[in-house]
């Protein structure tokens, strides 16, 4: 696979030291910038940059060991006096002898009246150009160094002109410039670029046209796939990124929520999971929480209570999968004023398995069904655009979208944290909290060093060596809740920017075809994630919220908490901790042998315990629990044998008890 570096666009001629203003080749390498453009036609026509700087610019990064993309080329007035290669000769002369390391030089044939105009020399007229630039580095380097330098191509380079050009053997490669700027850059890449794009996309594009996806779906899929083959990098060390320090904190908001912003605004539940982590296959908001209300009863009966309160229409909808969508409507169609149909869900895409040995799309005849899979909550973005659902919004008056997991029943909609993004102007905001020990190996909010942006660093982007930073809570301070608030213009206005994606970070997950089957194909899943869009808008920002706004249910260990007197159900029918609990969730770790619903369901056939005043709670061993235990402080309970066992009633206070 192609490699992926970071090169800066220009270099200063001074060695290390006060030139306010000026990048040396030793900042740029102390930052992780291995490449520099120098010689870009720009800097000779609008900064008077002559070919002896360019020369001094050369010496120094070979000195300090950059690698150069070296730009030579001529203009519109001298290539019509028949002046090419004599400019390119003369360009060239007074760099070579200061070239030490030839491995750390490309050049860059950029002819200056092509650049930027849509206009193009013919694959002749740059193929004849070329192949003089490399005769000259035969005649004034020598033959070895004519035969490996890269030579470039850098005038107007299209998808429609690449093809051709990349055929002629004096053109090693492409200086793209503005074209680099759009998602169809990705068509470059995938006709110049690793021969799996090649090879491999026809076979993607046409999979999923027959499973009728749209082309939304089909362009999301395809930049996520590029980006796999490329062979791009996409770790964020430490030298890339700042902590996050200042940031406005829900009780410091003081603006006076405002009613009649709940018309323009949707909220909108992601609902695609099975719940397979427990052994489910239904959607896991379907599981009942309290009182016989499931995660979907508890959103619809707050929707309700909401829209009676202020007398407002609130919009509601779900991201369903394919696999959810039946059952989730069946389930709520008892509550009519939520809606049907479309006006009320719109379907999650679903995206090829990639053969992990060719990049190929797996083929998995046994049960085609598993060649899919989920896209990642990333899908949301292309998923509104492909539906048609983000246009009928705006349409209708829409404006803000409130976003958050199914799963999640802390993340209600907040008329307090609605008025103040509204009032803020952003294009994108999140919902963060403050992390703590437990959190400390999951995914932190950062800045780009480079931009002052916000963006997430996950684990799986993380190096090695900056593990322990990654981890200090102290440094990096706030993690990402999934609860998103949206401007719905914006998120327009980039896919208009981004010609119909949006340009997320791409997780790739190891896992067999047939998941059951671990000596199946071994295939890759490529996921975005939705979070991640806040480094695509300009402007976006974060609120820190209390941790009650976040309460997911990922495992069993959760929902037993959930399901016991630890948390109160709301008349709004929101599920809080308990005041007596002060913030802080019961901490419970079932064995493995309670990881599915079911399994769980035999530990409590009465009834889960009293958590209120528990601190954490481990459970080892088969075993049942009888009506009325309490639990207080730290317990352990223990069977080491194979036979299951219960526990009597009674109150079990900072113990280890064995059965």
């Amino acid at each position: 696979a192609l490699g992926m570096s970071t090169c800066a666009q220009n270099v200063g001629k001074n060695d290390a030291g006060a030139f306010t203003g000026e990048w040396t080749a030793k900042n740029l390498l102390d930052i992780n910038i291995s490449w520099t453009l120098i010689g870009h036609s720009e800097r000779r026509t609008k900064y008077g940059e002559t070919d002896a700087d360019v020369a001094e610019k050369v010496a120094k990064c070979q000195d300090a060991g950059l690698n150069v993309i070296l730009c030579i080329g001529e203009t519109l007035e001298e290539r019509e006096g028949g002046k090419t290669d004599e400019v390119n000769k003369r360009q060239l002369a007074a760099v070579i002898p200061k070239v030490k390391d030839w491995d750390k030089i490309v050049i860059a044939y950029e002819p200056v009246w092509a650049i930027g105009t849509g206009k193009v020399a013919t694959p002749e007229q740059a193929e004849e150009t070329q192949a003089a630039i490399r005769a000259y580095l035969k005649e004034a380097a020598g033959a070895s160094v004519a035969d490996k330098v890269r030579i470039q191509y850098g005038g107007s380079v299209t998808p429609d002109n690449c093809s051709e050009l990349i055929t002629k053997p004096n053109i090693d490669g492409f200086l793209v410039g503005g074209a680099s700027l759009k998602p169809t850059f990705m068509d470059i890449v995938s006709k110049v670029g690793p021969s799996k794009m090649v090879d491999m996309w026809p076979k993607f594009e046409e999979k999923m046209k027959k499973e009728e996806l749209n082309e939304s779906a089909i362009a999301a899929f395809k930049y996520t796939y590029g980006v796999l083959v490329s062979g791009a990098d996409v770790m964020l060390p430490e030298s890339k990124l700042d902590p996050v320090d200042k940031l406005t904190e829900y009780d410091k908001i003081r603006e006076k929520p405002d009613p009649k912003l709940l018309r323009k605004t949707l909220i909108l539940k992601l609902n695609g999971g099975l719940g397979t982590g427990m052994g489910l296959d239904k959607a896991k908001s379907l599981l009942t929480v309290t009182e016989g209300n499931t995660f979907l009863d508890l959103i619809a009966k707050q929707v309700a209570t909401m829209k009676k309160e202020f007398k407002s229409d609130l919009k509601f909808m779900l991201m369903n999968s394919f696999s959810t969508s039946k059952d989730t409507l069946e389930a709520l169609s008892k509550y009519t004023d939520l809606g049907t149909g479309s006006d009320l869900e719109f379907v999650q895409n679903k995206a090829p398995k990639v053969t992990a040995s060719d990049f190929s799309p797996a083929d998995w005849s046994a049960e085609p069904g598993h060649e899919w899979c989920p896209p990642g909550h990333g899908d949301l973005y292309p998923a509104m655009l492909g539906s048609g659902t983000l246009e009928k919004l705006i349409k209708k008056g829409y404006k803000y979208m409130f976003v958050s997991n199914s799963d999640n029943l802390g993340a209600t909609m907040d008329l307090k944290i609605l008025t103040h993004f509204a009032n803020s102007g952003a294009p994108f905001m999140m919902e963060v909290a403050e992390r703590t020990d437990a959190d400390k190996k999951g995914g932190h909010l950062a800045k780009d060093k480079a931009t002052g942006g916000l963006l997430l660093r996950e684990s799986a982007q993380c190096p090695e060596e900056d593990e322990k930073e990654f981890q200090n809570i102290g440094k990096y301070k706030f993690f990402n809740t999934n609860n998103l608030w949206v401007d719905l213009m914006a998120l327009k206005r980039e896919f208009k920017k981004n010609e119909g994606t949006l340009p997320l970070p791409v997780m790739k997950n190891s896992k067999t075809v047939d998941p059951r089957d671990k000596a199946s194909t071994k295939v890759l899943q490529l996921e975005t994630a939705m979070g991640a869009a806040i480094q695509c808008f300009e402007g976006a920002s974060a609120l820190v919220i209390p941790r009650s706004r976040f309460a997911p249910v990922k495992t069993t260990n959760d929902l037993l908490a959930l399901r016991s007197d630890a948390y109160q159900l709301t008349e709004d029918f929101r599920i809080v901790l308990a005041p007596e609990r002060e913030g802080v969730p019961p901490d419970v770790k079932l064995d493995g042998m309670y990881k599915f619903f079911d399994a769980m369901e035999k530990l409590i056939p009465n009834g889960p315990p009293s958590l209120i005043g528990c601190k954490k709670l481990v459970i080892e061993g088969p075993m049942s629990l009888a009506k009325g235990v309490v639990f207080k402080g730290t317990v352990t309970v223990k069977n080491t044998g194979s036979t299951e066992k219960e526990l009597a009633a009674g109150v079990y206070e900072d113990k280890t008890v064995e059965l």
